[in-house]
């Protein structure tokens, strides 16, 4: 039997996967929001080539969140009494807008979220949902 060379007996640790970190340009919000969706997988889940499209994702949420605090605050503000038509009109267009930009991140946040398959439906095929959903496979017979 041939004596295995001193390479070969050598073992080589094997790491665990450590997480993504957030890079340096993210807001403090947005590391925040980085370390909360990383944290929630296991450490392999995000690999480095998802690394862009977690950032998106973050920024998303926090420039929706931003909207969410104008929308809040322009549906709290009342107009003055002596408010005429065009005023009215005025910030009722206003309101539109923030609407609109909030459905847009919402959106956004959505897409990103399938994308990386963070949302229950992008872990489901048609079939394996309906499945789940009928509850077969749930109770093994044999138990």
């Amino acid at each position: 039997m041939a004596k295995k060379s001193e390479a070969g007996l050598t073992v080589v640790p094997i790491g665990l996967p450590v997480p993504l970190q957030p890079p340096a340009s993210l807001t403090a919000r947005q590391r925040e929001l980085w370390i909360q969706v990383t944290g929630a997988k296991s450490a392999d889940w995000f690999t480095l080539d998802a690394e862009a499209m977690l950032i998106g994702y973050v920024k998303a949420i926090s420039s929706y969140e931003i909207i969410s605090v104008q929308v809040e605050q322009a549906e709290a503000a009342t107009p003055p009494e002596d408010a005429d038509l065009a005023d009215l009109f005025y910030l009722n267009k206003i309101l539109d807008a923030l609407y609109r930009s909030q459905e847009r991140q919402a959106r956004l946040v959505q897409s990103f979220a399938t994308k990386m398959r963070l949302t229950p439906q992008a872990r489901y095929t048609t079939g394996a949902a309906a499945t789940k959903a009928r509850g077969e496979g749930s109770v093994k017979p044999w138990l």
